[in-house]
């Protein structure tokens, strides 16, 4: 959507709304002035990465706590262009236990904590601004370190379910590969809203209309266009403009009372009131060109219903003390199979680490759910 902020400055042009929070694999954890833990928002990257990448990286990361703890480590990652280096994570975050006087495993602990607070806070922000209870919504973590610490964090925000996919590693190639063609366009034109100023904004998108047939016709697509037009208006006298969906009958029939009684019932769903005496401003029009991305296929496979035969057991340190727990490979979890947390589910993309009190089950289409025990 459009208000948007870029720092300090918003942004007024279309654009898709993500919020990033500034903790991840890479966040180096390190000791301040006053003797505090701290987690990033300092960043190992990819190169030199984390400690236990043995590509140089000496500082500790959240991805060498997972390690330390024994999350991580088990397997091949990165479809096998990564081997994990224990000692060197071990060292990496030994070093930092030194400083703060606490045993090795206690410290790595103790930076997951303060990365998954960290998230949980921006997380439980972003939810007060758009008004929804995160407990109606399930958590679908990807990427290679979205399931590291995502079902972690839906613990702490008090969700009932995650959902990983088959792959989390590709799932945003994936969408780019699915996803509809859009092109958004947009012409200023201020201009009082009456009968006499309609052919204005008329020719305005029809003129945006072939600038979008042509963008979708040089971006290779050439199936059915939608498009969808709105325009940005206000009261006379005020600052800010609300983004109005018009119907493109009502240009065709020179209906600006339609448009009129749009803009009152998109403002009273805004502010709560309206006012139908007052003088009508019309700032900007704008047309997004839609064609549509490949129809996805996801087969359904048979359900077995059986618990999972763990591939081996490892100990792992969850928090309190060092338990043996099982480790699962995905290729072999099959529709339908059960098992319960703590567990370690290692595949070539990703490894999930699914902590206790959890029930996890596979379904038809592979993707991996976890329900958190009430």
């Amino acid at each position: 959507g459009t208000g948007e902020l870029i720092g300090e400055f918003p942004l007024h042009i279309p654009s898709v709304s993500v919020s990033s929070i500034g903790v991840g694999g890479g966040s180096i954890a390190s000791v301040d002035a006053q003797g505090v833990l701290r987690v990033g928002p300092e960043s190992a990257g990819s190169t030199p990465g984390p400690a236990c990448y043995g590509r140089g990286g000496e500082r500790p990361t959240v991805t060498d706590a997972m390690v330390v703890c024994g999350w991580l480590g088990h397997s091949e990652m990165a479809y096998g262009q990564l081997r994990i280096d224990t000692g060197l994570a071990h060292r990496a975050v030994g070093e930092l236990a030194a400083q703060l006087g606490r045993p090795v495993e206690q410290t790595a602990q103790a930076i997951l904590d303060i990365a998954v607070s960290e998230m949980f806070v921006e997380v439980e922000k972003l939810a007060s601004r758009a008004g929804v209870d995160l407990r109606d919504f399930t958590l679908m973590p990807f990427g290679g370190g979205g399931p590291m610490l995502g079902a972690f964090l839906a613990r702490e925000l008090g969700m009932k379910r995650v959902m990983a996919p088959r792959r989390p590693g590709v799932v945003s190639a994936l969408g780019g590969l699915v996803a509809d063609l859009r092109g958004d366009f947009i012409r200023t034109i201020f201009s009082p809203l009456s009968g006499t100023s309609l052919p204005t904004i008329r020719g305005a998108f029809e003129t945006l209309a072939q600038e979008g047939r042509e963008w979708l016709a040089a971006q290779g697509h050439d199936g059915a266009a939608q498009l969808n037009l709105s325009c940005d208006m206000r009261y006379i006298g005020q600052s800010y403009e609300i983004e109005v969906v018009l119907s493109p009958e009502w240009l065709a029939d020179g209906n600006a009372a339609a448009i009129e009684q749009a803009f009152h019932r998109t403002h009273e769903r805004l502010y709560d009131f309206h006012d139908p005496d007052g003088e009508i401003e019309l700032v900007n029009v704008r047309l997004s060109a839609v064609g549509a991305g490949p129809k996805l296929s996801f087969p359904e496979i048979d359900m077995v219903d059986a618990p999972a035969i763990p591939a081996r057991r490892l100990p792992v340190y969850t928090g309190v003390s060092v338990e043996t727990i099982d480790l699962h490979n995905r290729q072999t979890l099959a529709p339908g199979s059960t098992f319960h947390g703590p567990a370690v589910v290692v595949q070539e993309d990703t490894t999930f680490a699914i902590p206790a009190g959890t029930q996890a089950r596979v379904d038809r289409h592979l993707n991996l759910l976890l329900t958190f025990a009430e």
